[in-house]
């Protein structure tokens, strides 16, 4: 501890500034000396008192070791400087006033040294709304208390945990992606550090939400509102945690960017981080699909009966999760295979079938088909109903000419039967007619005879039943 004490000369009670004040013949004792803390830092105390003339003065400080101070005769305020002291300390001293040689009063006072400020404050914990700062204890003395001060808001005491190394302070109530500028002091007796200055800003808002504008097998395009605020940029984390910086554009804009080298097909994961002064937040995480590549090789086969068909196609590429099936008229069918059968259809028939490969909630291209049922079934039978009707016709047609026949040979036989009765009438009734006509018989007689001889034999019908 080193003592360095100084001196300064001034007019009293009305005597002009300069002027040197005599000491008086007998020089009374003083009854008090008041010593006031001039200045003071960490490693220097300024003590200040008035001096009574002709008395002179010893310090003593804490350690017992007691230091005459010099004074002149002239009426002046001693001021004098102890320096090599230690931060953050209180010193007790004893102010001697000493008349030859004698110790004529005594002063006791004590004073402290400023305490040094925290080494570093960190941000433990951070929100949209409150920062949570922690710094080391100087050297880890509880007697210290801190105060943190925020621009423009009131002082804020820090409390005490005792038995840990490290000090915490949570300030509430803030903006979102807002940079504050706080001191903090340290604090001994009343006594403040120079303090100890900085800034910390709280986390900004995540967007909204994130949009697919446009989806590709190999890119994924988003979307989305800028957040309200300036300085923001932005960073897009993938699943390979790969981050991408995207600058801002500015105050009420939509940003677009592009992920490429994507593979067909695939569901990624995305954390869009919105930055302020370097701090990020929370993050919103969410995740797209790429579009699905169509599928290939799509074909039909018939089924026995003609009552079913089987549809069948290449198995795809890329990742996929099934593929949807539709028949028109039925309900779509999901399925992650390269087969699928259709039943209780009708022969012959053309359905419309659509394909769509499918990667989550992600549909790729739609492919169609038109597909029909065995046919085989409806031609034999359509063969079979031809040869019956073609026999029913012939049936038909013999049936009818049987009956033609049969009534023809009926009618010839109703006519042969009526020329023989007539025969035998007209020989009968020959002589009466001969006496009738007399003068032309011979004639008539002679047209009989050739017409009766060119009368053929009667042939009988093979198709007649003898049983009839």
């Amino acid at each position: 501890m080193q003592m360095i004490c100084l001196f300064h000369a001034f007019v009293k009670k009305g005597n002009k500034e300069g002027q040197i004040l005599r000491p008086s013949s007998l020089a009374s004792p003083p009854k008090s000396v008041g010593v006031i803390i001039k200045a003071r830092t960490e490693t220097l105390l300024t003590l200040e008192w008035s001096k009574v003339n002709n008395f002179s003065y010893i310090l003593r400080d804490s350690n017992g070791t007691e230091i005459p101070l010099t004074v002149s005769a002239d009426g002046s305020v001693l001021r004098c400087t102890v320096s090599s002291l230690s931060p953050g300390t209180k010193y007790s001293f004893v102010l001697y006033a000493m008349l030859k040689g004698l110790k004529h009063s005594t002063f006791n006072f004590t004073a402290v040294t400023s305490p040094s400020n925290v080494a570093s404050v960190s941000v433990k914990a951070r929100s949209e709304t409150a920062l949570t700062f922690e710094w080391s204890k100087v050297n880890n003395n509880n007697a210290y208390i801190y105060i943190l001060r925020q621009s423009n808001r009131s002082e804020m005491y820090t409390p005490m945990y005792w038995g840990e190394s490290m000090a915490r302070r949570t300030v509430s109530s803030l903006r979102p992606g807002t940079k504050y500028t706080f001191t903090l002091y340290t604090v001994f007796f009343g006594e403040r550090s120079s303090g100890y200055n900085f800034s910390a800003a709280t986390m900004p808002v995540n967007v909204a939400r994130v949009n697919v504008t446009q989806r590709f097998t190999d890119q994924l395009e988003f979307s989305w509102e800028e957040v309200k605020s300036s300085n923001i940029s932005y960073i897009l984390r993938d699943s390979s945690k790969a981050e991408t910086t995207i600058a801002a554009l500015g105050k009420d804009s939509v940003i677009r960017h592009t992920v490429s080298a994507l593979s067909p097909g695939t569901r990624y994961r995305f954390t869009l981080y919105t930055v302020f002064e370097g701090v990020r937040s929370r993050g919103l995480t969410f995740t797209s699909v790429t579009a699905s590549l169509t599928v290939t090789g799509v074909h039909c086969e018939h089924l026995p009966g003609g009552t079913a068909l089987v549809l069948v196609w290449d198995a795809p590429s890329g990742q996929w999760t099934g593929v949807e099936v539709q028949m028109k008229g039925r309900n779509p069918q999901y399925l992650n295979g390269t087969r699928l059968e259709f039943h209780d259809l009708h022969p012959a028939l053309w359905y419309d079938v659509t394909l769509k490969l499918c990667s989550g909630d992600v549909k790729g291209a739609p492919v169609s088909i038109r597909c029909q049922t065995d046919p085989r079934g409806v031609i034999a039978g359509v063969i079979l109903v031809l040869l019956f009707i073609i026999f029913l016709v012939c049936l038909g047609v013999v049936t009818h000419r049987r009956s033609v026949l049969k009534r023809k040979a009926q009618s010839d036989f109703n006519t042969n039967q009526a020329s023989s009765q007539e025969a035998e009438e007209g020989a009968h009734n020959a002589p009466v007619l001969a006496k009738q006509q007399s003068s032309d018989g011979k004639k008539h007689c002679g047209q009989r005879m050739n017409k009766k001889k060119r009368v053929k034999p009667i042939q009988q019908n093979p198709y007649i039943n003898p049983y009839m």
